[in-house]
């Protein structure tokens, strides 16, 4: 018998999106970005090569400065981390020891989950109220550490912001705003650190900056907080690759506000789409989109979009198990996909 820990082997798996191993699907199921970054963020990538057999800078100094430019804090406020699962993953290390209590919601990001019950943590969850929003604060006392996302997956949309600063100002521990997907909306949380003391704020640049390839994100917080945060990271925790492609993305900040804006319009021809094809679903401030089609079960419409070649995502929770969430796509790929639910819905 293998001395595996009670909370490791009684946990499932997180389960990400598939990824297929062929290049022929439209791939509309992981919210990457369906844009490239731009070409001159790779200029200097073969100097970066040049010197793989070196480590990489331990504490990612040019990329945090270049974050800090973009978030409007200093350098010391930000930690950089192997995409914003790290950040979660050092959060919950610094700040819960095993057998006290973590806090979220009950339709949320599913890896805070598991992070927390393999940690050995107690898990406490809130519900939501029919669409799926936060309509009250989050008040737990016993909990350490509270992993709020806004916008909140899978639906995808702000938390009430009015239940966001009440949850902060009543916690006794740490809240940690998970920010995935905000450069898909208009508005953000930021002006939290100035107001309490006890926030994080976790971004990615999976998402926005087309890098999910690269896992790179940031917790930004008090210097104090980062401080205790940084004695946790692993050592060298990003290659020298991402730190330099993402210090350039960073750099060409301009380039990728266009692409958000394009990505958004994208976001608003679908829902209206999706609508006039008899689908149910919310108001979106990210990028993707939960829907429920009225016509067919949305298992059903996942299988036959597959069979097509177009992945989206389906979950089989029982309080969204007729939803499917959609990532947003280039133009052309939405086109398609909304051909094919055509041909599913009329024949053809």
């Amino acid at each position: 018998m293998l001395p595996i820990r009670d909370c490791v082997f009684q946990t499932p798996g997180y389960t990400p999106g598939e990824q297929p191993q062929t290049n022929d699907y439209i791939k509309l199921n992981t919210n990457e970005n369906p844009y490239p970054p731009p070409p001159e963020i790779f200029q200097d990538i073969q100097a970066e090569l040049s010197k793989v057999r070196l480590y990489p800078d331990p504490v990612s100094t040019q990329l945090r400065q270049a974050a800090a430019k973009i978030f409007n804090v200093s350098s010391e406020q930000i930690l950089a981390g192997n995409g914003s699962d790290d950040i979660l993953n050092i959060a919950l290390r610094t700040f819960v020891n095993p057998g006290e209590t973590v806090a979220f919601l009950d339709l949320t990001y599913s890896l805070y989950e598991t992070l927390t019950r393999v940690h050995g943590a107690n898990l406490v969850t809130f519900p939501t109220n029919e669409h799926f929003q936060l309509d009250r604060p989050l008040i737990c006392p016993e909990a350490k550490l509270i992993f709020l996302a806004s916008p909140n997956p899978p639906v995808g949309q702000h938390l009430r912001r009015e239940s966001l600063e009440e949850t902060c100002e009543k916690a006794t521990g740490i809240v940690l705003i998970d920010e995935a997907y905000v450069d898909f909306s208009p508005y953000n949380h930021l002006d939290f650190l100035t107001k309490y003391e006890n926030v994080i704020i976790s971004r990615t640049m999976s998402k926005s900056y087309s890098l999910a390839g690269m896992r790179v994100g940031f917790g930004i917080a008090s210097r104090a907080i980062i401080e205790q945060m940084d004695k946790v990271r692993d050592s060298y925790n990003l290659d020298r690759i991402a730190q330099a492609l993402a210090t350039a993305a960073l750099n060409s900040h301009p380039y990728f506000e266009q692409i958000w804006e394009k990505v958004c319009q994208t976001r608003e021809r679908l829902m209206v789409s999706l609508k006039d094809l008899d689908f149910l679903g919310f108001d979106s401030d990210s990028n993707f989109v939960l829907a429920s089609p009225q016509w067919i079960s949305a298992a059903d419409l996942y299988h036959q979009l597959k069979e097509r070649k177009i992945l989206v995502r389906y979950f089989n929770h029982p309080r969204i198990t007729n939803y499917v969430r959609i990532s947003i796509g280039t133009d052309e790929e939405i086109d398609r996909l909304l051909e094919a639910i055509k041909k599913i819905k009329y024949g053809g």
